[in-house]
């Protein structure tokens, strides 16, 4: 098999980790909506870029022996560009990580646009016509109060003869 081959196997998983990368930033994207936080979505955008560029990565590697071989690179210089490369995507992947953290942790609280909307937990309910006025303390009557004089028609008064 040659390099290429080799290469396109090892990149498999790179491939579905960034199908399922785009598919979370979709949900997350059109989640935002319904409360999710903007660094979820951050997370996703950093771990999409992070997979694209292993893929490159893993492509531009099988180059490096005609950098040997052209003198270019010695086997030091090499070394250090495989360390350079192995700290970005560390830090990349860390930093995703870290931001699903904080994601997750600030998921647990309420955030401040859902408490100004929330009336506090013992606020009165305006009271619904045809029924008594609730008062602390008092269980609620289950049936209406009936006016007596709207249920029945005005009559008119004749004079007497």
């Amino acid at each position: 098999m040659s390099p290429l081959t080799f290469a396109s196997i090892e990149t498999i998983p790179l491939v579905l980790q960034l199908a399922v990368g785009l598919l979370g930033l979709i949900v997350s994207v059109k989640g935002r909506a319904r409360g999710v936080s903007g660094l979820m979505v951050a997370a996703f955008a950093v771990m999409l870029v992070t997979t694209v560029l292993a893929i490159v990565w893993q492509f531009l590697s099988l180059s490096v022996s005609d950098w040997v071989e052209s003198g270019g690179l010695s086997v030091d210089g090499i070394r250090t560009i495989y360390l350079a490369v192995a700290i970005v995507f560390d830090t990349a992947s860390l930093l995703s990580w870290l931001l699903v953290a904080i994601a997750v942790v600030k998921s647990g609280r309420p955030s401040r646009q859902q408490q100004g909307f929330a009336p506090p937990a013992n606020y009165p309910m305006a009271p619904q016509p045809g029924y008594p006025v609730a008062q602390p303390g008092y269980a609620p009557q289950a049936q209406p109060q009936p006016n007596p004089q709207a249920q029945q028609p005005p009559t008119e008064q004749q004079p007497p003869s």
